[in-house]
């Protein structure tokens, strides 16, 4: 059986923890066995650690899915979180896939809220197909995809 472990914070202004288990309940077949637990911590700061108790405990991967404020000490805040996430899954060697959205990424709220459910959602396929479908990923390999806005696409380049 696969164990996914999804860690979200309360700082987020969209459960983006919700998202990441609707898409894996959505992508998840009949024959396929998973688990997934979820652990909500305050911010994003405290993922790592939440993260790191889910791989000890023997999840196969985790998802890591905060927000960023728009103010320069939560960019500061985002980069110390992404730090920890490195030395996590270093320590566990097993993959802890990180869901950031920057507030600053979106024009209005509607736009935020978009951004947080679909990029969580490409997350989380990802997620399921780097222990499922590993092949759908090597297909994918210098493509130019992006998780949540449009895919940038390969470089072309005129020989």
């Amino acid at each position: 059986m696969k164990r996914i472990g999804v860690v979200d914070t309360t700082f987020a202004r969209f459960d983006m923890g919700a998202a990441a288990v609707g898409q894996l309940k959505r992508l998840k077949k009949a024959s396929e066995k998973m688990r997934v637990k979820r652990v909500v911590v305050p911010g994003i700061k405290d993922l790592a650690v939440a993260a790191k108790v889910l791989l000890d405990e023997g999840f196969d991967i985790v998802l890591a899915c905060g927000m960023v404020g728009s103010e320069p000490i939560d960019e500061q805040c985002a980069f110390v979180a992404d730090l920890g996430l490195q030395q996590a899954q270093v320590l566990a060697g097993r993959p802890i896939l990180g869901v950031f959205v920057y507030e600053r990424e979106a024009r209005d709220e509607q736009q935020l809220a978009w951004l947080m459910e679909r990029r969580t959602e490409e997350h989380a396929t990802n997620a399921y197909n780097l222990l499922y479908h590993p092949d759908v990923l090597l297909r994918q390999a210098g493509t130019g995809q992006r998780q949540g806005f449009p895919d940038a696409g390969p470089i072309r380049v005129k020989r």
